[in-house]
């Protein structure tokens, strides 16, 4: 072959290589863009690196607040409700609970259960009040309002027992006990949410049915004024239980407000108290003796012609579960 032929096949396969290389250049470009393009849509733009500690900081930050969130849509005096509308909500649902079964034809069971539903209620708001009290005082007065919230429910606790005490054990013991309850318990939502509305700055009061139905509940000194006088148990030798205002009793224990005497017993007073059902009329004493305690029931049977019921154990268990001959009495007119 010539060198002009030698040149020209040369000059061949050098193009055709030239031509190759283009394409596969091509090629790999396409790819290249192609790749690229359907990473962005489906990825996402890739950011800069960060650092473990900063996603946890960032996420906790974001679920607190997620959670704060949550917190303000289950709090209604968070949605713009004021106090005083909220007590008036719960109100509202007391009286639904308490009109929702057939009390002509309810069983004690049925007004067990309706009973301890409408101090279920009250119990869940003086809850929430105490919860949000708590945060919006200062120490100083959440210390003193922590005594106070204790004492009463000691206090709560005490008149709850008596409460069911009235019934010894029977099927009606669990009503009287959270009728007590709520009772207790409504009362004191009505002090809580004032002081809350007050913490806040919001005006609050008792509406008047609602003071009318507080003023129902006998306090301690109107239980006793029921049960004032002498009663006579034992007509043959004029033994008697006495009733009576300290300042006016010849047997006063010092610093009581009211005494309670038993011909041939103990001398008692409002200092002995154990605790008391203002529903009932109920009082129960605990008279602290060097050879030990004795627990004291005082209450008026029902009906017109009244008698006062004196019964005395050495255990309050041992009261409610004994009426070991109580004394009767009738009152001296």
């Amino acid at each position: 072959m010539s060198k002009r032929g030698n040149k020209s096949v040369l000059s061949t396969v050098i193009l055709v290589l030239a031509i190759l290389m283009a394409l596969g250049i091509a090629f790999i470009a396409v790819c290249y863009f192609a790749f690229s393009s359907d990473t962005d849509v489906t990825v996402g733009k890739v950011e800069a690196p960060v650092s473990e500690e900063a996603e946890i900081e960032d996420f906790s930050d974001s679920d607190t607040e997620e959670n704060n969130k949550s917190e303000e849509t289950k709090d209604t005096a968070k949605q713009g409700k004021s106090i005083q509308d909220e007590i008036a909500e719960v109100e509202a649902k007391v009286k639904e609970n308490s009109s929702s079964w057939d009390s002509e034809n309810a069983t004690q069971d049925d007004m067990n259960n309706s009973a301890a539903e409408t101090a279920n209620l009250w119990d869940a708001e003086l809850n929430s009040l105490w919860s949000r009290l708590t945060e919006e005082v200062d120490a100083s007065k959440k210390d003193e309002l922590t005594k106070e919230q204790k004492a009463w429910i000691a206090e709560k606790d005490a008149n709850t027992q008596v409460a069911g005490l009235y019934a010894h054990g029977g099927s009606m013991s669990a009503m009287l006990e959270a009728e007590e309850i709520a009772a207790m318990t409504r009362e004191r939502v009505y002090v809580l949410a004032g002081y809350l509305a007050g913490a806040r700055g919001e005006s609050f009061s008792v509406p008047s049915d609602v003071q009318k139905e507080l003023d129902s509940n006998k306090s301690l000194d109107q239980t006793f004024e029921e049960l004032s006088g002498e009663w006579i148990f034992d007509e043959s030798r004029g033994a008697a239980i006495g009733v009576q205002k300290t300042s006016e009793c010849e047997y006063g224990v010092p610093g009581s407000k009211w005494t309670v005497w038993i011909t041939g017993g103990d001398v008692l007073s409002d200092l002995d108290l154990y605790g008391y059902s203002g529903m009932t009329g109920t009082v129960v004493l605990k008279k602290d003796n060097p050879d030990g305690s004795l627990f004291y029931e005082i209450t008026t049977s029902e009906g017109g012609d009244k008698e006062l019921i004196l019964s005395c154990e050495p255990s309050f268990e041992e009261l409610v579960q004994s009426l070991n001959e109580p004394i009767f009495a009738k009152k001296v007119k």
